[in-house]
């Protein structure tokens, strides 16, 4: 029996502007008020959609699973498949290959498992990009953005720094402006009092060689090992350039993945889809 194969990104949710001027809407009053409902708007906000899509990509979208905090979508995207009749003539058939989606939206978890199949997507990422457009056209109202990044082993950075030794020549931290404490913590209070007395969204940290050198970079220097912490569940992304390679090495191509049975997909076992996912995510 094949596995089922799931991304793992987390997202987080953040205030279009922690300044806003004037009302808010209904019964949010202040920016401390929304960012305490921040997972209540979302979840509305989510349900509230009909059209998954961005500029010419759409999905079919169905939430077939919800119970404590846990969403579990069913999305297709239209393919078309060309085949050969009984004539010998050309015809193209709608094809319609389905994944789940897994959305966690309890405040210390804000997790989105996206299944990995290639008959419907290339990658995973293609489906967050969808997922980001139609989500934030539904949060807007809400002064309320989505923001989600891959869940990477931190491990991968490591190794990377490790394999091109004396050849870092630039690192480059992309950083979501945190609002999940348990994921926060390694990050020091001044950078995250910082992005949110500037309204920042996302900060970015960069440190480069000089053009004749290469970075001094190991594991006993704290302040790299909190940022590679924190963008390593979910934060952020990392990329590095490497004297002699022109494209810069991206962390967030190394996502963690979970697997879960095959089963047979029917109404029947949608259930047992979302519990042993959330299962294993827990």
């Amino acid at each position: 029996m094949k596995n089922i194969n799931f991304n793992l990104y987390r997202y987080q949710i953040l205030p279009t502007n922690r300044y806003f001027q004037g009302d808010l809407f209904g019964e949010i009053t202040s920016i401390e008020d929304l960012i305490a409902k921040k997972n209540i708007l979302f979840y509305e906000a989510i349900k509230s959609i009909k059209d998954w899509k961005i500029q010419n990509n759409s999905l079919l979208g169905f939430l077939v699973y919800n119970k404590n905090d846990f969403l579990l979508f069913r999305f297709a995207p239209k393919r078309t498949t060309k085949i050969e009749n009984d004539n010998f003539e050309e015809e193209h058939l709608e094809d319609w290959p389905s994944i789940f989606i897994g959305i966690w939206n309890h405040p210390d978890k804000q997790i989105i498992a996206i299944q990995d199949r290639k008959k419907s997507f290339s990658h995973t990422k293609s489906v967050l990009k969808i997922l980001t457009e139609s989500i934030n056209n539904a949060l807007e109202q809400r002064q309320l953005s989505f923001y989600g990044e891959p869940i990477f082993h931190k491990e991968a950075f490591w190794n990377i720094i490790e394999e091109h030794d004396n050849k870092i020549q630039n690192i480059k931290f992309e950083l979501i402006t945190p609002n999940m404490a348990n994921i926060s913590q390694s990050l020091s209070d001044d950078v995250k009092n910082l992005a949110k007395l500037t309204n920042t969204a996302k900060t970015n940290i960069e440190i480069d060689s000089h053009d004749s050198s290469t970075l001094r970079v190991d594991k006993g220097i704290k302040q790299i090992n909190d940022l590679v912490d924190y963008a390593s569940e979910g934060g952020g992304n990392i990329s590095i350039k490497i004297k002699g390679i022109k494209k810069r090495v991206q962390t967030a191509n190394d996502i963690k993945q979970v697997e879960i049975a095959e089963v047979e997909i029917s109404s029947d076992n949608i259930n047992n889809i979302a519990e042993s996912l959330k299962s294993i995510l827990e």
